[in-house]
């Protein structure tokens, strides 16, 4: 049972999609499901796949997903932060002052495990520009993966 679960895992990196199957490995866990897109980085680093191909498609990948997360929290906003929360629209333009002043520092922050994708719902809610969103987003986990990929070339 457990040896099928493996080999289906390593089909989706390995095989002739593997490309794609890490792309929305990394989306899917930026968004619902619990995962680790980093072991799979390292997986698909030590067998031979390309490093800069894999970490574009990391990147692009965890951007996807964040971009899901963006559009719940924007749509989510007046059902969820008014209707059910009950907050009052002055504290939400309140929280949209902050975000423009603090968001750029937090949204470089999105690429720390458990804390960061959950972050990623806030330029939403509080209707952050959506390119700035963007650039800070990519940034982040760009500098994510290319860390990470320093790190396991010189010790892994």
């Amino acid at each position: 049972m457990i040896e099928s679960i493996q080999n289906l895992i390593l089909g989706l990196f390995v095989g002739p999609g593997g490309y794609v199957g890490l792309f929305f490995y990394s989306a899917l866990t930026t968004t619902i499901l619990p995962g680790a897109p980093e072991a799979a980085a390292i997986f698909v680093w030590k067998i031979g796949k390309s490093a800069v191909t894999t970490i574009a498609i990391l990147t692009l990948g965890n951007y996807f997903g964040t971009v899901i997360n963006y559009y719940i929290g924007y749509t989510g906003h007046d059902w969820l932060l008014v209707k059910y929360f009950r907050i009052k629209k002055e504290r939400i333009k309140r929280a949209h002052r902050l975000f423009e002043r603090y968001g750029p520092p937090i949204l470089l922050l999105s690429w720390i495990p458990i804390i960061g994708d959950p972050l990623t719902f806030v330029p939403g809610f509080v209707r952050y520009n959506f390119f700035k969103f963007s650039f800070y987003t990519i940034t982040g986990k760009l500098i994510r993966y290319i860390g990470l990929y320093y790190l396991v070339s010189r010790w892994v």
